[in-house]
């Protein structure tokens, strides 16, 4: 059996993002819809790994992969200019929302953890290369999505 799935975009190999995310089903539309709709962004490499990008802040050779990948193919193969790194609320990689004492908490602890991995990232990823950091929270709506400054 076989699927023809349309794709305009085979012949092209330049993107303006890349965006590491956690793996959670329960985002994937809503980080989507984020990515395009507030951030402007139709193309971008995808990075997806358990708990976001949380691994970034422990030693054990995820950062230096993740980098060396970021750099090989999304910056030097694909034109990237931006990094999105996007935390989600509720995160497994966290111990899920119950782990925490309040929203507030949870919410203060992502923004934490943004910069220190923004600060991590800065340090080893070139220059130009320009780290945009964002987590989703509860909303009564559904989720509202906050841009770290």
């Amino acid at each position: 059996m076989s699927f023809i799935v349309p794709n305009d975009n085979l012949n092209e190999h330049h993107c303006p993002l890349a965006v590491i995310k956690c793996i959670d089903f329960r985002f994937r539309k809503s980080d989507q819809e984020f990515i395009e709709e507030a951030l402007g962004y139709d193309k971008f490499d995808l990075f997806a790994w358990p708990g976001s990008g949380k691994e970034i802040l422990n030693d054990n050779g995820f950062k230096t992969s993740f980098i060396e990948k970021v750099v090989s193919v999304s910056k030097n193969l694909h034109g990237v200019e931006k990094l999105l790194l996007l935390w989600h609320w509720d995160c497994g990689g966290y111990g899920g929302s119950k782990n925490f004492s309040s929203a507030e908490e949870e919410e203060e602890t992502y923004k934490k953890d943004l910069l220190r991995a923004k600060e991590i990232l800065a340090k080893e990823l070139p220059d130009d290369l320009e780290i945009i950091m964002a987590y989703s929270r509860a909303h009564p709506q559904g989720l509202e999505y906050i841009i770290v400054e």
